[in-house]
């Protein structure tokens, strides 16, 4: 699926370090059409425990998961190595703070295996969503070919100073989750400019 000069893809499967999630994890990865639009802007489908993933409370109403559980970690499957160049997430909710704020990625090859994050490929970007429950939302970083992604949530609204909805912080939640694969052409085009310039050097 397209969306300015990418293609949109969607993780095979999910999933996360927590435990006694309210709703699975395996909602992160629905795709287009079942979780969000097939057509720009890709707006996120439904609501709820049918199309989103957010943990237990393990600290209670209310109260900041991340202090109470750790950090969740999650991690994403593209079914084999493929280039990629951003992610594409979708947020929990408007009417509380439990939604994913900052976090981290880690990419790891089928050789390397999910055991061998940062082990051939040692970009760490640090990157943040905004409370939002309907548009999808780019983050870019440098093209890596990985099979495995995984995403370290450092924050949510209300762990990182109550900048959003009062209400929540005892839960984590996400709502979707998608990459982006660089068109063929730009693909080839990168590395005709490579080639040439390995080229001109020689000469």
């Amino acid at each position: 699926m397209s969306h300015g000069s990418h293609v949109l893809i969607s993780p095979v499967s999910a999933t996360s370090t927590t435990t006694g999630d309210l709703w699975p994890v395996s909602n992160l990865v629905q795709g287009p059409g079942v979780g969000f639009d097939a057509a720009d802007p890709h707006n996120q489908i439904g609501s709820g425990g049918g199309s989103r993933w957010v943990t237990a409370a393990p600290g209670g109403f209310p109260s900041d998961f991340i202090v109470a559980a750790g950090e969740p970690v999650l991690t994403f499957d593209l079914g084999s190595d493929t280039p990629i160049n951003a992610i594409h997430t979708w947020g929990y909710s408007v009417s509380n703070a439990n939604g994913v704020q900052d976090f981290s990625l880690r990419f790891a090859t089928d050789a390397d295996g999910t055991g061998g994050f940062g082990t051939s490929i040692p970009s760490n970007p640090m990157l943040s969503m905004l409370i939002d429950d309907a548009s999808m939302q780019t983050n870019g970083f440098g093209a890596v070919t990985a099979r495995y992604v995984e995403m370290t949530v450092h924050s949510t609204y209300y762990s990182n100073g109550g900048q959003g909805p009062p209400a929540g912080g005892d839960r984590v939640g996400l709502g979707e989750v998608a990459f982006s694969v660089p068109e063929p052409s730009s693909v080839l085009l990168g590395f005709l400019g490579l080639a040439g310039l390995a080229f001109r050097r020689r000469r």
